[in-house]
């Protein structure tokens, strides 16, 4: 498990423990999939117009991932800058990483 993730700063607090849950997710992820990403970064997306300026385009989500890379808003801006609720942040985020590893098992 190569695991990196990029806190910009959040003190925000489903962010102090991440680095303690998101390995936790990847484990139960890992058991229902053959093969795993290489590398997966998690990037915290401070506001929303760094949000488009990384995804490229403006949007209503809450995170996406691009290159083995889960660009993801920081739990205060959910609810805020997106419509999904801050209480689902992990859900969005464990959403992400299935998706993750989806893209490297379909073929």
């Amino acid at each position: 498990m190569n695991l990196e993730i990029c806190e910009n700063g959040c003190k925000d607090k489903e962010v102090i423990i991440l680095d303690t849950r998101l390995p936790y997710f990847y484990s139960k992820v890992q058991t229902m999939f053959n093969d795993e990403p290489e590398s997966v970064k998690v990037i915290l997306i401070k506001d929303k117009q760094e949000f488009i300026a990384v995804k490229g385009e403006e949007t209503e989500d809450c995170a996406f991932c691009k290159d083995n890379v889960i660009y993801i808003y920081e739990p205060s801006k959910f609810g805020v800058d997106c419509e999904v609720e801050r209480k689902h942040f992990y859900e969005a985020l464990c959403q992400e990483l299935i998706y993750l590893f989806y893209l490297k098992n379909k073929n």
